[in-house]
């Protein structure tokens, strides 16, 4: 049943976007950095690197999550969503070389939702296989395409994937856009395929104002506790506010819990496999709350 869907949306896609829009490669990306003269951006003081969109800041410090795609995604066609800059990108072509010889290195598909972030991660490649840090076949691995998770006509540019990683994407969507996002998912794993998730809890230091509030909202039994319509109302800005949090402030925000999290995975067909909050991947005394600042959810789609 699921396939029959996937082919529905792709053929309902075609309607609204040609098959190979946003679509790059290697060396179409690279050069589309020179075009536009992108430069590989320098992260901050606290090792984040400031997106192009004021979508947050990527982080090159790998989560658990993480680590585990990596390890699970090795040899495979795997995908990453919001992968901006392209830093675990880089892990998995790296950890593939020994492979190459064997014709079963892993298959890289980046996507991003902002298309310079993708030029600059072709740029990245482009510079870690200059230094030997990487073989020149590591560019024949990726590929590079900017879509949007949420909206069904834009999926029809991605394939399925024996694994797909999303990190610290979801904060940004409506509980609406979730649910629109985590049926998406569903569709593009293979059957076995794993997916591996990194979101934000509300226990971070920075938002520890929305806290209490959350707090009630899970007692109340409130569907998504923390979703909120606009993050300004729990947070006061201040000369030491992070840009990422600045940019932002209008907008509204999601917060997820183990519970929520894995709740809306099995109701799109999911076998959850891990799902719980784990500490901060980096040290930080402007985030670091008490060891739960991160959601982690590990999941599979069964085959029929």
């Amino acid at each position: 049943m699921a396939s029959s869907i996937f082919v529905f949306l792709l053929a309902f896609g075609c309607c609204f976007v040609s098959a190979n829009a946003s679509v790059f490669t290697y060396e179409q990306a690279l050069a589309k950095s020179y075009e536009l003269n992108l430069s590989i951006q320098k992260p901050g003081a606290d090792g984040r690197t400031q997106t192009l969109n004021r979508k947050g800041a990527a982080s090159a410090s790998f989560d658990y999550a993480m680590r585990k795609f990596l390890e699970f995604g090795k040899g495979k066609e795997i995908l990453e969503i919001g992968g901006c800059y392209g830093d675990v990108m880089l892990q998995a072509l790296r950890q593939s070389e020994a492979d190459l010889k064997q014709n079963e290195a892993t298959k890289y598909v980046l996507s991003d939702l902002d298309e310079r972030h993708l030029f600059i991660a072709a740029r990245c490649l482009s510079e870690k296989i200059q230094q030997n840090w990487l073989h020149q076949g590591s560019a024949n691995q990726v590929k590079f395409i900017q879509v949007d998770i949420t909206k069904a006509y834009q999926i029809q540019k991605l394939d399925q994937y024996d694994a797909v990683y999303v990190g610290k994407v979801f904060h940004f969507f409506t509980p609406e856009q979730l649910e629109l996002a985590v049926k998406h998912l569903f569709l593009l794993l293979k059957p076995e395929g794993q997916i591996f998730i990194t979101a934000l809890s509300p226990y971070l230091k920075h938002y520890e104002k929305f806290i209490p509030e959350y707090e009630r909202r899970v007692s109340a039994g409130e569907e998504y506790p923390g979703y909120i319509k606009k993050l300004r109302d729990y947070i006061d800005i201040s000369n030491s506010t992070p840009l990422q949090i600045t940019n932002m402030i209008d907008e509204t925000f999601l917060f997820l819990d183990p519970e929520t999290l894995k709740e809306v995975f099995e109701r799109n067909g999911f076998k959850v496999l891990e799902c719980k909050f784990v500490p901060l991947s980096h040290k930080s005394k402007l985030w670091h709350h008490d060891g739960r600042e991160y959601v982690i959810l590990i999941a599979k789609k069964e085959a029929d």
